[in-house]
């Protein structure tokens, strides 16, 4: 096992302890379970601050000097929306697997969104400057490498749980049920949330979501959740295609004949166990978090660091042609 791998093992192990005061109180959450859900409730201030602005430049919300405090809907509502965004996957795909969805019977989630709503929302309102009010390359950069720990941890161990776990064979060995589960989980809370316009300023109303507009489809969380999965269980061997995939990737055919790089035969070794030189799962999800990190890293450099260059070299060429 490589260093970055045993150090990102380690800080899961880190991350995944359950916090003792809080487990005394009756919340058994860990230290990722909380980061996770503050990231998520500052990225909806932030989207709804957006909204708020750009309805304001359009005259349909007043002046844009809007108080801090009055943007948005209320409280409840940004709350729900939190709720729809965390569990609306899982909502989804136990339905589609007939299985009992986590927040039916633990109110531990409910409590934790609805605290950090409230933190972020104080921070907001009365501690402005302690956090972003929109996303911005010194901020993002950070905030990715934990999207990418948290993105892992649900693409990589809660949601092939689901299936992997399915007391029914032809469930738990199904890679198509493997990959759709992911995808569903990672990407069905933001479908719904933006379907209904959840956190528009103006209030609910049924609209095209950005996965269904043009080139929708090429988003980095609708295309990775399938990829990373598929990764990691391919990594872990976790069923029978990953399995013979695995073994492809290592030159040994299905059945139990090698090749060299050329493609060249050589002597037939059988494949002793479907686990044969497979990864731990914490080693398989390290590395997944670290492909993730440079996935996230990417975008938020695209979106904030090149786009923002260009339009700084707009803005200057457009300034230069005035003054000439």
């Amino acid at each position: 096992m490589s260093l970055p791998v045993e150090k990102l093992v380690e800080l899961y192990d880190y991350l995944l302890r359950p916090v003792p005061q809080l487990v005394n109180v009756g919340l058994p959450v860990n230290i990722l379970d909380i980061l996770g859900t503050l990231r998520l409730a500052l990225a909806v201030q932030q989207i709804k601050y957006n909204l708020r602005m750009k309805s304001s430049r359009m005259g349909k919300e007043g002046s844009e000097s809007t108080s801090r405090s009055s943007y948005g809907d209320t409280a409840l509502g940004s709350i729900w929306a939190m709720l729809v965004i965390v569990y609306g996957g899982e909502f989804f795909a136990s339905s589609l697997t007939a299985q009992q969805p986590s927040f039916l019977t633990n109110p531990t989630g409910f409590i934790l969104v609805a605290v950090c709503h409230y933190v972020t929302s104080l921070a907001f309102k009365f501690a402005p400057n302690t956090i972003p009010l929109e996303p911005s390359l010194n901020w993002e950069i950070p905030l990715s490498l934990l999207d990418a720990l948290t993105r892992s941890m649900l693409l990589c161990t809660v949601s092939p749980s689901m299936i992997l776990g399915h007391k029914s064979a032809s469930v738990n060995n199904s890679s198509t049920a493997l990959l759709l589960t992911s995808t569903i989980m990672a990407n069905a809370g933001f479908f719904i949330a933006n379907t209904f316009s959840m956190l528009s300023p103006e209030g609910w109303s049924v609209t095209t979501p950005p996965e269904l507009l043009p080139y929708g489809w090429t988003s980095l969380d609708l295309l990775s959740a399938p990829l990373i999965t598929s990764i990691y269980a391919t990594l872990t061997r976790s069923q029978t295609v990953f399995s013979h995939l695995h073994s492809a990737s290592l030159g040994q055919s299905l059945n139990g004949t090698t090749f060299d790089s050329f493609g060249d035969k050589h002597q037939s070794v059988p494949i002793r166990s479907p686990n044969d030189g497979a990864f731990d799962q914490e080693s398989a999800r390290a590395i997944c978090a670290m492909i993730m990190s440079v996935l996230f890293v990417g975008r938020t450099w695209k979106n904030y660091g090149y786009q923002a260059y260009k339009g700084q070299q707009t803005l200057k060429l457009t300034s230069k042609e005035k003054t000439q």
